[in-house]
């Protein structure tokens, strides 16, 4: 019977370590004030959003999740259960109900109905209230998107936000998302996962061209996965297409990206020194 490598044992005990882990998290449906986000067309009702605390006591650092061009969807369920596992809270809140769009904004003509700049709004927003309570660490807020929400979490690290909400933000992960307008990048650190083989915006490229342009000081970091598309890591994908663009769930990329999205959480995420 042949023995399996050291590697592959080292990666069975990394993916162990952050798949989602069982625990007992508080969820409560919550509504997020629209904050007046200079740019951002903001809705004239509530966000409606999830705030998912993991079990223990806090107050706990917090990331935002952002959803991807349909709207809230069940398999973000996982990313939640894992991002609880590891002690944050995730609050996820719903961009498109409160603006009256229904169906998503996927379709090519309908992208302008809410866009990145929009949706920054919302981040902006849910960060402010996530701010004002007590069982959230106000200093150690993120965001994590997804495709459409991806390309909210690189926008909204742009300098125009840092100088108008200091210290608000701690980190940012855009997964498949475009990352654009470099000159405007501020220094919210900022990672980048793309499958190569992704045409839906083209984000390998995109962000590859994106981390070319920038400073020393503008912390980004960029993985790409030759062989994968869109949704690489979501297993309830099968390999298909949507709207022309090929998807679908790729194990050995997504196992790798969820190391390095725990890795770079523990760096930028971490409690400040006293």
């Amino acid at each position: 019977m042949r023995r399996p490598s050291t590697l592959l044992c080292l990666l069975a005990l990394l993916a162990v370590n952050v798949a989602p882990a069982a625990s007992a998290a508080r969820k409560t449906d919550v509504d997020i004030p629209p904050q007046a986000v200079p740019g951002s067309r903001m809705p004239g009702k509530p966000i409606p959003a999830t705030l998912s605390e993991p079990d223990g006591r806090g107050p706990f650092p917090a990331m935002i999740l952002l959803h991807g061009c349909g709207g809230p969807a069940l398999s973000e369920s996982a990313w939640v259960q894992r991002l609880n596992g590891w002690g944050y809270a995730v609050i996820s809140p719903s961009s498109f109900l409160p603006r009256g769009v229904f169906g998503g904004v996927c379709e090519p003509y309908r992208q302008s109905m809410v866009t990145a700049r929009d949706r920054a709004g919302d981040v902006i927003s849910a960060a402010l209230w996530l701010r004002t309570r007590p069982e959230i660490d106000g200093a150690r807020i993120g965001v994590i998107g997804f495709s459409h929400g991806g390309s909210v979490a690189a926008w909204v690290t742009q300098r125009e936000y840092e100088q108008a909400y200091p210290h608000l933000l701690r980190a940012s992960i855009d997964y498949y998302g475009p990352c654009r307008q470099p000159a405007t990048k501020g220094t919210v650190p900022l990672l980048a996962l793309a499958g190569e083989d992704d045409d839906w915006g083209s984000s390998a490229n995109a962000c590859r061209l994106f981390g070319s342009s920038l400073r020393p000081d503008q912390a980004f970091e960029l993985h790409t996965y030759p062989g994968a598309s869109h949704d690489f890591d979501n297993p309830s994908v099968p390999h298909s297409t949507k709207l022309g663009h090929p998807r679908g769930y790729d194990a050995p990329a997504a196992e790798d990206s969820f190391v390095r999205v725990k890795a770079f959480l523990d760096r930028t995420m971490a409690p400040a020194a006293n």
